[in-house]
């Protein structure tokens, strides 16, 4: 009689594994859909991304004259892949047997979240990489201290100048920001208006003047970014690989998470605003006000 052990279900038991670490992946990212995704492709180290800050113009037609024809000049903003991040863990045997938790099962949805927040981290960190060239889209909030009303209106004009759509755009802030926001009169909490027809994204709180509101625990109590989806692009390489592996000296086994991405701001920061308190520091340590 045939004997069904690991070796059969193996191919199952890994599917289960990725089919988690996805959804732990999706749940715990708030960030990863709301900006552009780029694709890859293997022998690349970095994706390059054209842009062309040159606009058409629309010329006149004179009377047996010629037109003149018009050129754009592009450039190429280099999303490097360089982020190859991994969580490893390795489980005795003994813990293993002897724990009251199924230990592998508990242990598998922490790194998935822990490498979704690692992702999150990245992109609040090129999407924080706004603009300081005129018109300045780094600005300091209008009472100093947190997010109101002018500041909400100062960015939708430097948003519109880019000839992008505020409605297009999200709102992040961090859970205590949301006390900031019911101050507003025009902030409609999720709750009121419900799920729409393209659905509601995660983190999602509410709007302002037709712009989501997105909460997530990487944006800082004093600072606010806005962009839009084009502001920042996430590109993926290696996908979420889980692998194990047998640790004989130690009668352990060792588990391993691990993926290779990049984050990049794109058209010099122009496709987004950063606010904040006049005392924020940015990652450089230069004074928030310098900006």
């Amino acid at each position: 009689m045939a004997d069904m052990g690991l070796t059969e279900v193996q191919a199952t038991v890994q599917e289960t594994v990725s089919s988690m670490v996805q959804e732990y992946l999706i749940q715990e990212s708030v960030l990863i859909p709301l900006v552009m995704a780029i694709p890859t492709q293997p022998g690349e180290d970095r994706v390059k991304i054209p842009r062309s800050g040159d606009d058409f113009t629309a010329d006149t037609k004179a009377e047996n004259t010629s037109l003149t024809a018009q050129t754009l000049l592009y450039t190429t903003d280099d999303l490097l892949l360089d982020k190859h991040k991994a969580v490893q863990v390795r489980v005795e045997d003994r813990a293993n047997v002897q724990s009251m938790i199924a230990l592998v099962s508990d242990i598998v949805p922490r790194m998935a979240k822990t490498l979704a927040l690692d992702i999150d981290t990245s992109i609040v960190t090129e999407l924080e990489l706004a603009s300081a060239a005129a018109p300045d889209h780094r600005l300091a909030y209008d009472n100093a201290t947190s997010l109101g009303k002018t500041d909400l209106l100062n960015a939708r004009v430097l948003i519109h100048q880019q000839n992008l759509r505020f409605n297009e755009c999200f709102i992040g802030v961090s859970p205590q920001s949301e006390s900031n926001l019911l101050a507003i009169d025009d902030f409609v909490h999720v709750d009121k208006y419900g799920a729409t027809a393209s659905g509601l994204v995660n983190g999602e709180l509410g709007r302002l003047y037709g712009a989501r509101v997105v909460m997530s625990n990487e944006f800082d109590d004093a600072k606010t970014v806005i962009w839009h989806p084009s502001a920042c692009a996430f590109a993926r390489q290696i996908n979420p690989l889980f692998e194990d592996d047998r640790d004989v000296p130690n009668l352990a086994t060792l588990y391993s998470l691990s993926h290779l991405y990049g984050a990049k701001v794109l058209d010099a920061g122009v496709r987004q605003v950063f606010l904040g308190t006049a005392t924020y520091e940015d990652n450089t340590g230069s004074p928030f006000a310098d900006f």
